[in-house]
């Protein structure tokens, strides 16, 4: 079984104190897993994740549980947390970024691009958004862990802790 020395603050601290045979029992999932209260064995460990089993059905499939980027993780000795990433406002230089598209964004074009396939705006964006290094903020991919959401106006950020998604009590 592993053992616990001091407070368990790093994702490495975690990995090794994650190796087979610790119990854990989920306490919180945010989409109310089946599992919530039930222990958790560990039976297997890789670099980026754990896979467990219910000690009490030993042959039952493995689940996996990935670890998230470190700043979305949270131990205290008692719980292991993840959370999503969370939303935050746009820095000085996104907003300038942003609102240099605007100056350069061709409306006429865009009523075009409704009657025909469209691409013109959206390749002219693209390429904007390229020479910036920040594709992410044309809200259609994730780049560097972030993503804008037009729907708020913020990015998703995995460098910013959002809504706790995950909690594991540590039994042993």
């Amino acid at each position: 079984m592993p053992k616990r020395k001091g407070n368990m603050k790093t994702l490495n601290d975690i990995k090794r104190y994650l190796q087979p045979n610790a119990i854990l029992v989920m306490t919180k999932c945010s989409c109310g897993n089946k599992l919530l209260g039930k222990k958790r064995k560990v039976v297997k460990t890789q670099t980026n994740g754990v896979y467990f089993v219910d000690p009490e059905n030993p042959t039952s499939k493995p689940s996996f549980l990935e670890f998230p980027k470190a700043s979305l993780l949270e131990c205290d000795n008692k719980y292991i947390r993840i959370y999503e990433a969370g939303k935050r406002k746009l820095t000085q230089e996104e907003d300038i970024i942003k609102k240099g598209y605007e100056k350069i964004r061709s409306k006429k074009q865009e009523e075009i691009d409704i009657m025909t396939d469209g691409s013109t705006s959206y390749w002219q964006e693209k390429g904007y958004y390229q020479k910036q290094n920040a594709e992410y903020l044309m809200g259609t991919i994730t780049q560097k862990g972030m993503k804008y959401d037009y729907n708020t106006g913020l990015v998703r950020d995995n460098k910013v802790k959002g809504e706790l998604s995950l909690e594991y009590e540590i039994t042993n």
